[in-house]
């Protein structure tokens, strides 16, 4: 594990880079009034445990990711028609 530091707000915290495997990434499906849908995910590329803990003794978890991914299904009639 690489040891490494991350701000947040105006502090300095230090941590550490964990390994990880993806077990699932599902998407995020909305259904809009107008017809279309979107379908938005987040992609997670990095995990760091900080040397923090919340009040019930377990570590705190900054993540870094790509995204968000968005990928929007629109009726036909409220596509802009080009020539």
């Amino acid at each position: 594990m690489k040891k490494t530091e991350i701000k947040v707000g105006d502090r300095i915290i230090e941590g550490e880079i964990i390994d990880f495997e993806i077990v699932k990434e599902d998407w995020s499906i909305y259904k809009l009034a107008d017809g279309s849908t979107i379908r938005v995910k987040t992609v997670a590329t990095r995990f760091i445990k900080t040397n923090e803990f919340t009040p019930d003794g377990e570590p705190i978890y900054q993540f870094q990711s790509m995204g968000p991914l968005m990928i929007a299904d629109v009726p036909e009639e409220l596509k802009k028609k080009t020539p």
